[in-house]
């Protein structure tokens, strides 16, 4: 039996960072630019919505995402 169950829908810096062409200084600045928006789960980790990310690198604005 295959596991076909959906990708994570959210994603942390270093797994942003092996998918797309960027680096973890980045994402942070584009967090802090409000370009992309910060998921705070506990003191240690911060995640980021997939769809969001994945819009931002297509180039699509944050209000197409939120269609």
């Amino acid at each position: 039996m295959t596991n076909t169950s959906a990708p994570q829908q959210k994603m942390r810096v270093k797994h942003i960072v092996n998918e797309f062409p960027t680096s973890p200084a980045s994402i942070w600045l584009y967090a802090k630019q409000g370009k992309l928006t910060p998921i705070k789960v506990t003191a240690g980790v911060t995640v980021f919505d997939r769809k969001e990310v994945e819009a931002f690198f297509s180039g699509k604005s944050k209000m197409e995402v939120s269609q």
